[in-house]
């Protein structure tokens, strides 16, 4: 295959040294490192940068206390208390809304961008009926969305009983999710 200038000239700039391929001293430092990564569980955090990688001198911690209580996944942001307030606040998580308050809320939230695309990446852009089309592509997304959560319920309910997450007490069984849907 032939190679371009850009190309050969790139591999030539990049091309390691003979103490960067075989710097056994090097590899050995890396390994105990890692070694005493897995010891303590924690990892340092690194920001990329261009090619390469600068230490940010934060310690993440990865690992839980108990080794064997199934706890040993940890992530900086979901396990973080900003990660956690951020999702108890989503519409779909937070406790007193009513079902069909639930769905409003999610629905608007996600009219914003819903109907963006098919306005400026659509087939029909450079033209003025865009934004109605637009609006059209996303009233029948949102129409076969509500279908497939339909059917969803319907086949759920018939697997392994009704949807129960938003049921309200005294209610039928699912009908708080029928009334998320149907809202």
């Amino acid at each position: 295959t032939k190679m371009g200038w850009w190309d050969y000239w790139y591999m030539k700039q990049t091309l390691p040294t003979q103490g960067e391929i075989f710097d056994l001293v090097a590899i050995e430092e890396d390994q105990q490192k890692q070694r005493e990564e897995m010891r303590t569980g924690s990892k340092a955090a690194y920001f990329p940068v261009f090619i390469d990688f600068i230490d940010s001198g934060i310690q993440t911690k990865w690992r839980g206390p108990e080794p064997f209580a199934g706890d040993q996944c940890y992530a900086p942001l979901p396990d973080s208390g900003f990660g956690k307030q951020y999702v108890k606040n989503l519409a779909f998580y937070r406790d007193g809304l009513q079902p069909w308050q639930r769905g409003l809320e999610i629905g608007m939230a996600h009219g914003y961008f819903i109907i963006g695309p098919f306005v400026s990446l659509g087939p029909l852009r450079n033209t003025p009926e865009a934004a109605t089309v637009g609006l059209l592509c996303g009233c029948v997304l949102i129409g076969m969305i509500s279908i497939g959560g339909l059917i969803f319920g319907v086949t759920e309910g018939k697997t392994n009983g009704k949807v129960k997450r938003f049921d309200r007490p005294g209610d039928k069984e699912g009908a708080g999710y029928t009334e998320m849907i149907n809202w």
